[in-house]
């Protein structure tokens, strides 16, 4: 047979969550009742909260994509001889991109002018 120690630490715990959750039960209730008095409110505004809701996330997510291939253009460097996508260590600047294109229209590699550079990752 085991003998378990009880601890106030525990004690206090188990107090902390009997009290959570007889507020959680609270609210729920104070809810419910909420939505059962309001019900014509909530048909006429449903609707529209969930039209602005779901207008929101589009918003959102083109945002983020769009964020996302940005950043896929300025860290990566496609090299057409190749077919190869170099990763780069940070964003080109102007000059560097100016440098890039007169050092390829005199012949050289893609991969050799960067890693010159010291641009890649």
């Amino acid at each position: 047979m085991k003998i378990e120690v009880i601890t106030n630490e525990d004690l206090e715990r188990a107090k902390k969550k009997a009290q959570r959750r007889e507020e959680f039960e609270e609210k729920k209730a104070r809810l419910k009742y909420w939505l059962y008095c309001n019900k014509e409110a909530i048909v006429i505004l449903a609707p529209a909260v969930l039209g602005l809701t779901a207008k929101s996330i589009t918003a959102i997510s083109r945002s983020i994509n769009t964020k996302k291939e940005q950043d896929l253009q300025d860290l990566y460097c496609y090299d057409r001889s190749l077919g190869h996508y170099w990763r780069l260590r940070r964003k080109l600047s102007n000059k560097e991109w100016v440098e890039i294109d007169k050092r390829k229209a005199q012949g050289e590699r893609l991969a050799d002018i960067l890693s010159e550079l010291k641009v890649l990752k």
